[in-house]
C-alpha cells in the first residue's frame, strides 16, 4: 500500500509591529485581509508553493517522521520523534483536517491518516541533514561513477544506496562503496523554499516558519 503525506508551511507572523503574532499558513491560501479565516480560490490571487513537487518519497518521510523505515536499516535516525499537530496552529489547516480527517486517527500510527507533526526551519537545519553526510552502502557502480564525478565539481546531487545496516535487502550486482554525499535533495530543497517563504513574509527567526504534516495511506 502506498504512502503520502500533506504537508503545509506556518509563520510565526504580525499583521501590524505591535499585534500579536500567530501561526498562519504561508504556502496555500491567499488572505486578501491576510487573516480571513474563510477558504479562498487560488485564482484570487495567491501562488501557491508546492515546498516538496508533490513528491511521494519515503526517504523523506523517513527523516521527517520515521516513516517508511526504520531505524534498523538506516544509519541516519529521523529528525525528530512524531509530535502530533500543534496546539495552536492555522485556522485554515484545521478546518483542511475536519472536512475529512478524524482527529484521533493522526495521533496514532494504525489509521489510514497517521503520524502528525511539525517541525521548525530550525529543526531542519539543526539535523544537518541538508549537508554533505559521510554515507556507506551497496550502490550500481555506474551510478557511483557518476554521481561522484558530479559531487567533485561541488554539485549537489543524491546518488541512490542501499544502507549498509540492510543486510537482509537484495543488492545483488551493487558493490560496497563509502563516500561523501547528500541524503535527501527533497529535503534540501523544501529547506530552500522556506528559506524563501521566510525572507517574503519577513520572518525573523528560523523558529518562526515550520511545516506542518501527515501521512496517509
Amino acid at each position: 500500500m502506498g504512502c503520502d503525506i500533506s504537508l503545509f508551511a506556518e509563520g510565526f507572523i504580525s499583521k501590524y509591529p505591535n499585534e500579536d503574532k500567530k501561526w498562519i499558513n504561508i504556502d496555500h491560501w491567499y488572505r486578501e485581509d491576510e487573516w480571513a479565516d474563510i477558504m479562498v480560490s487560488e485564482y484570487k490571487g495567491f501562488n501557491y508553493t508546492d515546498l516538496i513537487d508533490g513528491n511521494r518519497d519515503y526517504g523523506l518521510f523517513y527523516l521527517l517522521a520515521g516513516v517508511r523505515g526504520s531505524e534498523d536499516e538506516k544509519s541516519y535516525p529521523p529528525i525528530a520523534k512524531t509530535k502530533g499537530l500543534p496546539k495552536q496552529m492555522d485556522t485554515l489547516i484545521k478546518k483542511y483536517i475536519l472536512d475529512g480527517i478524524i482527529l484521533e486517527d493522526l495521533e496514532g500510527q494504525n489509521g489510514e491518516f497517521h503520524d502528525a507533526s511539525y517541525l521548525t526551519l530550525k529543526e531542519l537545519k539543526d539535523s544537518d541533514y541538508a549537508r554533505i553526510k559521510r554515507l556507506k552502502g551497496w550502490v550500481i557502480e555506474e551510478e557511483y561513477i557518476e554521481a561522484i564525478e558530479i559531487l567533485n565539481k561541488g554539485e549537489q546531487w543524491q546518488l541512490s544506496y542501499v544502507d549498509i545496516k540492510c543486510e537482509d535487502i537484495f543488492h545483488e550486482g551493487m558493490i560496497l562503496k563509502e563516500w561523501d554525499g547528500y541524503i535527501n535533495m527533497n529535503l534540501i530543497h523544501m529547506i530552500e523554499r522556506m528559506e524563501q517563504l521566510k525572507k517574503e513574509r519577513h520572518i525573523e527567526k528560523d523558529e518562526e516558519i515550520r511545516i506542518v504534516f501527515w501521512f496517509d495511506n
